[in-house]
């Protein structure tokens, strides 16, 4: 945002910011609830009202960033910042949402016994989101490229749909593996999700989406 800014409108406009934030700390105790029940094979019970919550908290910001452009002229950066925070935590619930699927899916391997590569995509998307909110919440600046990061969740997915290929041209019927698949195609939408959180949080900074590679090696 630049500048410190006091007027009621400043206030208004940095109050996007910690209805973000609040939306990310809520997203962030559903998603380790999530995995941790995907790990485990347990079940959330109140997963649908987790998601409701933070539904709300996504519409709250997105109504309050339609009453700031209709009722004020904006500044300078000010529309970038507005959409921004909009298109974050559209993302943010997105991932919510994924969460919701992975609770679902943790009831059909009851001993959670998921193989080393869907445990560390869990690991990965983890560590992906506690940056981006810490990011949020200004504790750390952006010096990691997480579309690099991504790739760890890519690959894997990747991995996972050439084994079922394989599978299916040798005519094994694998329903285990089949199960893991769908496991990892969500994981791996959850971190694009959250890459696209992580670039649009860096537009709303700096104008730009990707941190530049000479910076990255530079820190």
């Amino acid at each position: 945002m630049g500048t410190l800014r006091t007027s009621g409108y400043d206030k208004v406009l940095l109050n996007l910011r910690t209805m973000a934030v609040e939306l990310a700390e809520a997203l962030q105790n559903h998603l380790s609830a999530a995995i941790e029940a995907l790990e485990k094979g347990e079940t959330i019970q109140d997963w649908e009202e987790r998601d409701n919550v933070i539904d709300q908290m996504r519409d709250s910001i997105i109504n309050r960033s339609f009453d700031i452009m209709s009722l004020q002229q904006l500044r300078n950066q000010d529309l970038r910042w507005i959409l921004g925070f909009q298109r974050i935590a559209q993302e943010l619930e997105r991932v919510a949402d994924y969460a919701c699927d992975l609770a679902e899916l943790s009831e059909l391997k009851p001993k959670g016994d998921w193989s080393a590569d869907i445990l560390q995509m869990a690991k990965q998307l983890i560590s992906m989101t506690d940056y981006t909110v810490s990011i949020l919440k200004g504790e750390k600046e952006i010096t990691l490229d997480l579309a690099d990061q991504d790739d760890v969740l890519d690959q894997a997915y990747a991995n996972f749909k050439a084994a079922l290929v394989r599978g299916s041209q040798e005519k094994c019927n694998d329903g285990q593996l089949g199960l893991s698949l769908v496991v990892a195609r969500t994981l791996e939408r959850m971190g694009d999700h959250i890459v696209n959180a992580a670039e649009t949080l860096l537009y709303v900074q700096t104008g730009s989406r990707r941190v530049a590679r000479s910076e990255i090696e530079h820190r």
